[in-house]
């Protein structure tokens, strides 16, 4: 059990000590709720813009009542000498099978630091913490040009494969004005005259982006579907994560609600003969950016379960879509006339070299919904 890391040592006889020994990092409990909430505020501005659901308690669900939850994996806060909270890291617990052996990993995410020119050695300080913790595996899937190179100097290295996003243009016109959307409102009036060229280009038939409509595949699917379909198609990961019924229907739950990107739809994918051969999530809204948080798809069916996101996210007129780049599903995007795109790095430390080596060969489901985007506070607007 972690209690108290880098603090100086305590003398209960000396008032100025007692204060710097509540100093430092130490394991974030449910009364720090309030302070990382203020945080949160000031760090990511535009996920509490017109909200109505309480950060507060979000953020109490996300730490305090994960089915993994694992007192040896806390969520870590710093404390200036005066007890307030300067600095936070988000630790998850992810519980993962290696050939079928349970491997203890944990992810971390919305590292933030009160005033970091102030506090420039917060947020390494931070990471460093986190990463000596008991877990075999630390990773994270939002890395930036400021956290990316402290977790190599930590150790950790950097997954060019996993490190991408995938876009699929549908209606040109409609994702420029989707885009400008994000910046100015009142880029909106400008939706008709999109909308009116999109038609005509996608009666083109040389047009690249055409969306073909194909015999429907795939079905819309309710949690149990889903869930039985994931659990399905799982083992085909050597390095993947030991989800079970529970605790699948609980990430959904906490997946359901993204108010920027649209409902969650859930869709099942079968052969002729009634086999499963593929699944999807993923978040849409019309003429919206469609948000993908996890394809799986057995080997022969990749190009049919891809074909049916595209068809299915045009159908309910959407003017893009985007997810992760799965390394098993490149080769596919890009015959899909996908573009890649880098937003965010995986990185990735553990001392197991076997690890290491199926996470380079692809061969790891640990992006996505399998890691970070099944959090409300990605793509969720809070008050």
């Amino acid at each position: 059990m972690l209690d108290v890391v880098d603090a100086p040592g305590n003398d209960p006889l000396n008032p100025a000590a007692a204060s710097a020994a509540a100093a430092g990092i130490r394991p974030c409990t449910a009364e720090d709720i309030p302070a990382v909430a203020r945080l949160f505020r000031k760090t990511f501005a535009k996920a509490v813009r017109q909200g109505t659901r309480s950060l507060e308690d979000q953020l109490r669900r996300e730490l305090f009542e994960h089915p993994w939850q694992d007192a040896n994996l806390p969520s870590l806060v710093f404390a200036d000498v005066d007890g307030a909270l300067i600095g936070f890291i988000a630790v998850r617990p992810l519980r993962l099978l290696f050939d079928g052996d349970p491997v203890t990993a944990a992810v971390s995410g919305s590292l933030m630091v009160d005033e970091p020119a102030k506090n420039p050695l917060v947020g390494a300080r931070l990471l460093r913490s986190y990463l000596n913790g008991p877990q075999d595996l630390s990773l994270s899937e939002s890395a930036n040009a400021v956290s990316r190179p402290m977790w190599s100097k930590l150790g950790g290295r950097t997954e060019a494969a996993y490190s991408m996003e995938w876009l699929r243009v549908i209606n040109p016109a409609g994702l420029g004005v989707a885009m400008a959307r994000e910046r100015s409102r009142g880029a909106a009036l400008l939706r008709p005259f999109a909308a009116a060229f999109d038609r005509f280009a996608a009666r083109v038939s040389r047009n690249p982006l055409r969306v073909v409509p194909a015999a429907d595949a795939g079905a819309d699917a309710d949690d149990d579907d889903l869930v039985g379909a994931i659990l399905e198609l799982l083992p085909a990961y050597r390095l993947r994560p030991a989800w079970d019924r529970g605790s699948l229907r609980w990430f959904l739950d906490q997946a359901s609600v993204k108010e920027r990107y649209g409902p969650l739809i859930r869709r099942v994918v079968r052969d002729r003969k009634g086999q499963t051969v593929g699944a999807y999530l993923y978040c849409v809204r019309p003429q919206g950016i469609a948000f993908v948080l996890q394809v799986l798809a057995t080997e022969k069916a990749a190009e049919s379960v891809i074909d049916d996101l595209v068809v299915d996210a045009n159908r309910r007129g959407a003017a893009a879509v985007r997810g992760r780049v799965q390394p098993e599903l490149a080769d596919v995007l890009l015959r899909r006339r996908a573009v890649f795109v880098h937003s965010s790095s995986l990185v990735v430390r553990s001392t197991r070299a076997d690890i290491l080596a199926a996470i380079h060969a692809g061969d790891a489901m640990i992006t996505g919904f399998a890691c970070e985007s099944w959090s409300s506070l990605i793509g969720g607007l809070f008050v």
